[in-house]
C-alpha cells in the first residue's frame, strides 16, 4: 500500500464517519417535522421508526455476505449509492410513507457504512488499532454535535423545511462518494486468488460471513459487543424519559442538557483515550471501563433526580467500548477480520435491538423508573462476558490480550 494510497483511505474512514453521525442524527428535528407535515400517526410513526431500524440491523448482515463475496470497495460504494439516492429522492416525497421509503434506503446505506468502515479499518490500521478506532469513532461523535444543530438552523429558516436538511446533506455524501470510486481499496480475497491461480499457485481460501458465524468466539465477542452497544443506547434512548416520567424534569431543558453534556464526554474520550488504552491493553482496558461504568450507574439512580449531574460522565467510559472490542477482534482475527468483523455487528446489532424492546416492556411491567435502571443488570451481564472472552482470547493468541 503506498503513502498516497493510506492517506485516500484513512481521508474516506474519517470523513465517512463523520458523515455517518452528522446524516443519523438530524433524525431528531426531521422526524418530528415529517411527522407534523403528513399528519401521521403515533403508529406511523413509531413503525416508521421501527421498519428504519430493522433497514439499518438487516442491511448490515446484507452487508457482511455483499463485503465476504465482493470484497470492501463495492461495499462502501453500495452503501454511498444507497445513502446518495435516499437522500435525493426523499426531497420529492409526496406522502409519509414514500418519504420513509428514502428514508429506508438512506439507513440501507448506513447499514453499509457500518460494516463497511469497520471492515477497512481492520486492513488499515495495522498498528495502534485501539487508538485509531477511538479516533475514528470518535468522528461519528463529532458529527453526531453539529448534525441536530445545523438541521435545527435550517428548520427554523422560513426558506427552508425538514425536505431540505436532507438534500443539503447530499453534497457532503457526493465530496465522498467520488473519490472512493476512484481511491484503490485493499484487494479482496477472490482477486488476491485469481492473481495466485493466474500465477499458477493455490491461494488458500479465505473465511466468508458463514464461516463467521460457526466460530464460537465470534458470537461470545458479538454478545459482548451487543450488551456495550445497549449500555451506550440507554442514555440516548432512555435517559431523558426517566428524568421526565420519575423526577418530572423537563426534557426540552434539563433531558437535553443530559445527552449534550453525554455526547460532549463521549467524543472526547475516543478523541484523547485511544492511546491510554493501547498502554494499558484491551482486556484490562474493557474491565476496568466495564466496572467504572456499574459504579456510575449505582451511584447516579442511588443519588435520585440529582443524578442527572453523575450520569453523564458514563459517555466518557462507556465511549470506550466499541472501539476497543473491534480493535481487540482485528488481532484475534488477523486477515479473517473485515468478515468476521461484519458478523459481529450484525449480531450485536440485531441483539441491542431485542434488548431496547425488552427495556420499554420492563418500563411498562414495572414503572419508568425501571427501564432505564435495568442498565445496572446489562452492566453486569457485560462483566460476565469480558471475563468469558478474557480467557477465551488468551486461550486462541497463547497470551493475554493486551493490545
Amino acid at each position: 500500500m503506498t503513502k498516497l494510497q493510506r492517506v485516500l483511505l484513512f481521508f474516506l474512514l474519517f470523513g465517512t464517519m463523520l458523515i455517518f453521525g452528522l446524516i443519523e442524527n438530524i433524525k431528531g428535528v426531521s422526524y418530528p417535522l415529517i411527522k407534523a407535515e403528513f399528519n401521521a400517526s403515533w403508529e406511523q410513526q413509531g413503525f416508521m421508526v421501527s421498519m428504519l431500524s430493522m433497514s439499518y440491523v438487516g442491511f448490515s448482515i446484507i452487508a457482511g455476505i455483499f463485503l465476504g463475496h465482493f470484497g470492501i470497495k463495492p461495499s462502501f460504494l453500495f452503501g454511498f449509492a444507497a445513502l446518495s439516492t435516499g437522500l435525493f429522492s426523499v426531497f420529492f416525497m409526496p406522502s409519509f410513507f414514500a418519504a420513509s421509503a428514502s428514508l429506508f434506503m438512506v439507513f440501507a446505506g448506513f447499514g453499509f457504512f457500518e460494516v463497511g468502515i469497520n471492515a477497512l479499518a481492520s486492513r488499515v490500521f495495522t498498528a495502534k488499532a485501539a487508538l485509531l478506532m477511538n479516533m475514528l469513532h470518535a468522528f461519528y461523535g463529532i458529527g453526531a454535535i453539529i448534525g441536530p444543530k445545523a438541521a435545527g438552523l435550517l428548520a427554523n429558516n422560513d426558506g427552508f423545511g425538514w425536505r431540505y436538511i436532507y438534500l443539503l446533506a447530499l453534497p457532503l455524501a457526493l465530496v465522498l462518494f467520488i473519490p472512493a470510486i476512484f481511491t484503490k481499496f485493499p484487494e479482496s480475497h477472490r482477486s488476491l486468488r485469481q492473481k495466485a491461480a493466474a500465477a499458477g499457485k493455490v491461494l488458500a481460501k479465505r473465511k466468508n460471513f458463514f464461516d463467521a458465524l460457526q466460530d464460537p468466539l465470534v458470537w461470545l465477542m458479538s454478545i459482548t459487543l451487543g450488551l456495550a452497544v445497549v449500555i451506550e443506547m440507554s442514555s440516548a434512548n432512555w435517559g431523558g424519559l426517566y428524568f421526565q416520567d420519575v423526577y418530572g424534569l423537563d426534557p426540552r431543558t434539563s433531558g437535553a442538557a443530559f445527552l449534550s453534556a453525554f455526547f460532549m464526554s463521549f467524543t472526547v474520550s475516543r478523541l484523547t483515550c485511544g492511546i491510554l488504552v493501547e498502554r494499558i491493553g484491551y482486556m484490562r482496558s474493557l474491565m476496568g471501563v466495564a466496572f467504572i461504568i456499574l459504579a456510575i450507574f449505582v451511584t447516579g439512580f442511588c443519588l435520585g433526580a440529582k443524578g442527572i449531574y453523575i450520569l453523564p460522565a458514563l459517555g466518557f467510559f462507556i465511549a470506550l467500548l466499541w472501539p476497543t472490542i473491534m480493535a481487540l477482534a482485528i488481532g484475534c482475527f488477523g486477515e479473517d477480520a473485515p468478515v468476521y468483523s461484519s458478523a459481529m455487528i450484525a449480531i450485536g446489532g440485531a441483539l441491542n435491538a431485542g434488548v431496547q424492546f425488552l427495556v420499554g416492556i420492563t418500563n411498562r411491567s414495572f414503572g419508568p423508573a425501571w427501564g432505564y435502571r435495568s442498565s445496572l443488570g446489562y452492566t453486569v451481564l457485560l462483566i460476565c462476558a469480558l471475563i468469558i472472552l478474557s480467557r477465551k482470547v488468551k486461550a486462541k493468541m497463547g497470551k493475554p490480550a493486551a493490545g
